[in-house]
This record gives C-alpha cells, sequence and structure tokens, in this order.
C-alpha cells in the first residue's frame, strides 16, 4: 500500500482525499495534508485521519511515497525540485507551472535523476493518449477553444484587471499558448496541457466569454499529415473556485487507479 501527502485542502483536495478513502483504500492511504494556512490543513487532516504539517520537511519526513499537488503554480515551483530529490514520484494538478519550459526541463532531469516520475493528469479534458501519438509523428498543428461564463475571466491581467461584460459573447483572447498563461493565469491549465501532452509549443487558443454558458466547455483540434483528431469536453465548475472544473480531482484519482491495476489503458 503506497502513501500518499497532498498539497493544498480546497475543494479540489477534499474531494480527491473522502474519495480516495472510499474508492481506493486497499491501494493507497493519505498519510498527511499541507496548505497554506495550517487550519485549513489540520481541518481536513482530522476528516480524513491524516496528518497535518506545517512544512514540506515534515511532509517528506513522513515518507510518502507519492506527492499530489492542488495548491497551484507557485506550490509547484517551490516543492517539486525537493519533492523529487527526497525519492518522492509527483502529481501535478496545477500544469501551468511547467509551461516555463527552463523549469520544465530542470525538473524532469531531477526526476530522472533520481528515478521518479512526474505525472501530469488531464484534469478538464483528456485525449492524452491520442495527443502522445500526434507527438509521436512530429510537428502536429494543435488549437483549443475554450468557452466559459463570464465572471471566470473577470480581474484578469490580460483584461486590464476589469470585469468582463455579461450582455453579450465575445472573444477575451485569442492567440498562443504562453501569452495565454501570462493574461489568464489559472484558467488555462488545459491550454498548457495540451500543448505540452502534443508537442505543440505554439498551440493556439481561443478564449471565450460565453453568458449563457452554465459550464466550462474545451474543444481541440489536431492536425498532421496522416490524420486529424477533434474533442470537446464539458465539465461543471467547481462550486469554491469557478476556474477550475469539477472533473479535476476526478482525473488524479483515475490516475491513481490506473497506476495500481494489472491492466492499464493509455
Amino acid at each position: 500500500m503506497k502513501k500518499i501527502a497532498v498539497l493544498g485542502s480546497g475543494a479540489m483536495s477534499q474531494t480527491f482525499c473522502h474519495n480516495v478513502i472510499k474508492l481506493l483504500e486497499d491501494d493507497y492511504f493519505i498519510t498527511c495534508v499541507l496548505a497554506k494556512h495550517f487550519e485549513h490543513a489540520l481541518e481536513l487532516s482530522m476528516e480524513i485521519g491524516a496528518s497535518a504539517c506545517h512544512n514540506m520537511d515534515e511532509v517528506l519526513a513522513l515518507q510518502p511515497d507519492i506527492v499530489v499537488e492542488f495548491a497551484g503554480v507557485e506550490a509547484v515551483e517551490k516543492y517539486a525540485e525537493d519533492i523529487l530529490t527526497a525519492g518522492c514520484d509527483l502529481v501535478i494538478a496545477s500544469v501551468g507551472a511547467l509551461d516555463d519550459r527552463k523549469f520544465r526541463e530542470h525538473i524532469v532531469e531531477v526526476a530522472k535523476e533520481h528515478e521518479r516520475h512526474i505525472y501530469i493528469t488531464s484534469g478538464a479534458i483528456g485525449g492524452f493518449d491520442i495527443m502522445g501519438t500526434f507527438a509521436a509523428y512530429g510537428k502536429p498543428e494543435v488549437s483549443i477553444v475554450s468557452r466559459k461564463p463570464p465572471q471566470i475571466y473577470d480581474n484578469m491581467p490580460y483584461l486590464a484587471k476589469k470585469p468582463v461584460r455579461r450582455d453579450q459573447e465575445i472573444v477575451v483572447f485569442d492567440g498562443n499558448v504562453h501569452d495565454a498563461l501570462i493574461g489568464f493565469p489559472g484558467n488555462v491549465n488545459v491550454s498548457v496541457a495540451t500543448s505540452l501532452a502534443s508537442h505543440c509549443y505554439d498551440t493556439k487558443v481561443k478564449l471565450i466569454s460565453d453568458p449563457n454558458a452554465t459550464r466550462s466547455t474545451h474543444h481541440i483540434k489536431l492536425h498532421n499529415p496522416i490524420m486529424d483528431a477533434e474533442m470537446t469536453f464539458s465539465a461543471d465548475p467547481d462550486p469554491e473556485n469557478l476556474k477550475t472544473s469539477m472533473s479535476a480531482a476526478w482525473s488524479v484519482i483515475a490516475l491513481l487507479k490506473n497506476l495500481a491495476s494489472p491492466l492499464s489503458f493509455f
């Protein structure tokens, strides 16, 4: 049975923790929770029978096999190297951290050196298998159109931190994945994941504000000389964080289930 440490105590962490206990108890148990605010980590840890940690040193002293991150880009940047060096595998939900090529290549080298794995979960989308097939052939053309309610885009840097109008559908961004991440931090994890999984680092991103939308919907197109693919994904937002889809925590549960099973799907 493998030990899991959880970074973050928000809605995704709560969904993940409670359902690991219900669904994966034969293969995993949660040993500890680390969050930005200790009292939040303590509250969640008491609900699931785990320890609450004050810092990463305390987490690593418990020797988890896998650290699951739901704590944001800054947490990935701050802790990834220490986690891998300590001999833990790392599951990253905040994939936006890996848009930085220098950082991404560095932690991949650290993982190789210490014979560890970094897992990127599908989050609000899927299709990483076919994206990997396009990457294997090489140089695919990739685009993603995301349609979300206006309030999700409010106060983003690209919009000069102003609210988005509510009276009509508008395109709030049309450009490449790197500029999308700068302009809409925390809002384009799926775009970054698509870019990385397909090895198309100039993935085209269009963000649409739709006042009639109640869900976040993502439409992905891939093309190369021998095949084409189109995929559409739609999911309810997390009520505590509208930028995040409810499916994100479940994608980590699916990943862990796949890792524990002798029968794996790619």
